[in-house]
């Protein structure tokens, strides 16, 4: 049973006094009754549920249960373990016949494309169904196969696009200039890279780039890794002003960071390097 509480009266008015007094003496017959029938509701329910509890009497349920008398938690707790096996079963990655094959048919299908590394990784792990626990020993395989196939021709990377790769440079032709071209582009670019980010004193004035000077340096502190500043210092011995010093360090870091693994270098850890024949 519900009651309905006096409306509030119109403060406005000016019986405001009167009538605020008659609400609040409606308001607490309303509340004395209200609690009575709570009270009464109260005594009904807990006699019900005494008897029910009586000592043999049968409990009848108004909706009876729909679901078998099966102990829940424990099946619960076996499904989970069942499907956390089947997640962290390793799956066997496919052998290095299979991925030349996978990454033939990738970078033909996107001839003329620059294809990320994480692309083809993607690509690969969809077709095979492996799991993302297991995507970077992935990773790890097809970027030293892709190494080993350039080599063979099979496919190039891009030049000064990390980790980018195609089926053939020849569908680049600015990646591709004739040798003679491409000699005096590298003059009259190494005059003008020297003058805009690396001042041409001290070891630079020795080679053409700044890769051939970061190849020498760590070629002849074999097998000791380096650092970018440890590279600059070898390269300009004299030091550098102020002026130039941090533009040279962006530069020779930038180098020995695109040239890992193009080159003759690898990456012990990040910011560090050694030559590797």
């Amino acid at each position: 049973m519900w009651l309905e509480p006096p409306a509030k009266p119109n403060q406005n008015t000016e019986q405001a006094l009167s009538d605020l007094v008659n609400y609040y003496r409606q308001l607490v017959v309303y509340h004395q009754q209200s609690a009575a029938i709570a009270a009464s509701q109260l005594a009904n329910l807990e006699t019900l549920l005494n008897s029910r509890l009586q000592p043999g009497s049968v409990w009848q349920s108004a909706t009876p249960p729909s679901f078998p008398s099966t102990n829940h938690a424990a099946m619960i707790a076996e499904l989970d373990n069942t499907n956390s096996h089947q997640r962290l079963s390793p799956v066997e990655l496919p052998n290095a016949e299979e991925l030349i094959s996978n990454l033939q048919r990738i970078l033909s299908s996107n001839r003329g494309k620059m294809v990320r590394l994480d692309y083809l990784i993607l690509e690969i792990a969809e077709t095979h169904n492996i799991p993302r626990q297991q995507r970077q020993e992935l990773r790890e395989r097809v970027k030293q196969l892709l190494i080993q196939g350039e080599r063979q021709g099979l496919w190039a990377s891009i030049v000064d696009s990390p980790d980018c790769w195609t089926i053939d440079l020849r569908d680049f032709p600015d990646l591709t200039t004739p040798a003679k071209s491409k000699r005096k582009q590298k003059k009259s670019t190494r005059r003008t890279y020297n003058r805009s980010r690396l001042p041409n004193t001290g070891r630079m004035k020795e080679y053409e780039t700044l890769t051939a000077a970061i190849s020498q340096c760590l070629r002849e502190h074999a097998p000791r890794t380096m650092d970018a500043h440890q590279v600059m210092a070898w390269i300009y011995p004299d030091g550098l002003s102020e002026k130039f010093r941090s533009k040279a360090y962006q530069a020779v870091s930038d180098g020995l960071n695109k040239g890992c693994s193009r080159q003759h270098w690898e990456r012990e850890e990040i910011g560090w390097y050694y030559w590797k024949e």
